[in-house]
């Protein structure tokens, strides 16, 4: 399954804002057995419609963060319901929501705040299923515990008469986006993929010894190794070497590794 991130937000590419979700999203995808293909980062405006279009055929499932929002540059719903030529709807269950957290709060509901609960949709905007053989009809409402603006879920082939990956649109702010990613995005991805494949990363951080130094001293054994992915990172007084591969070919590395620099390892985890 190929898969896609795109970060959207012109304060990522000028520098405002640094992205907290391509670690966070790679980290969870991997229990599942997924891996990122590519990422890419564009302004708010038309490049997100225009890298949509560009990926969508190459992609089975595309994550998108950011755009969600109450304001006049929060268009990613927009932009995906025009491209995938859907309605945008207002959710009633999204709707009240966002009037509970904001009534609790004293802060006074306007129309920009209200459109965050504008669902893709080509019927029901809640993506329920109909009988059997009935088309999907729309967007399923990922609800935000920390935030007004709920996520979108589009299922592949959304529109019957359009190829699309399936899709998500998640919100920005990463205190946002990850509740609502373990709790509502790890679900669905968990029905698509409902034996997903054991994929193991580990990482060993070894002290005071050059980078081409342990690829001499275990790169040729462990490129023998069937299945194995291997990377190296240099750090100040220390070189990250990474293995990645199924649990026959992690074992089989790690006995490698550990035989030729296991007393130089200082640690086997990301502290």
């Amino acid at each position: 399954m190929r898969v896609f991130l795109i970060n959207t937000g012109t304060e990522l590419l000028l520098g405002d804002v640094r992205d907290a979700h391509l670690s966070f999203i790679a980290q969870q995808l991997l229990a599942l057995g997924l891996r990122i293909s590519e990422q890419r980062t564009v302004p708010d405006g038309p490049a997100i419609r225009d890298t949509l279009s560009q990926i969508s055929s190459s992609a089975d499932l595309i994550f998108m963060t950011g755009g969600l929002g109450p304001t006049s540059d929060d268009i990613t719903r927009d932009l995906v319901a025009e491209l995938l030529g859907l309605e945008l709807t207002r959710d009633e269950g999204a709707l009240n929501a966002i009037r509970e957290r904001l009534s609790r709060r004293d802060i006074k509901i306007t129309d920009s705040i209200l459109r965050q609960a504008d669902g893709v949709a080509l019927a029901d905007q809640r993506g329920a299923v109909g009988k059997e053989g009935d088309a999907p009809r729309g967007a399923q409402i990922l609800p935000n515990a920390f935030g007004t603006a709920p996520g979108l879920y589009l299922r592949a082939g959304i529109n019957p008469v359009l190829s699309s990956p399936h899709l998500f649109l998640l919100p920005g702010p990463p205190r946002e986006l990850q509740p609502m990613f373990r709790d509502f995005v790890l679900p669905i991805l968990q029905s698509l993929i409902p034996e997903p494949a054991q994929i193991v990363r580990r990482i060993y951080k070894i002290a005071n010894t050059g980078e081409s130094v342990v690829e001499a001293a275990v790169g040729d054994k462990l490129l023998a190794v069937s299945g194995l992915e291997v990377g190296y990172c240099a750090r100040p007084g220390e070189v990250d070497l990474r293995i990645v591969g199924g649990p026959a070919a992690i074992e089989a590395g790690e006995s490698i590794i550990m035989g030729s620099l296991g007393e130089s390892i200082f640690t086997h985890s990301d502290q």
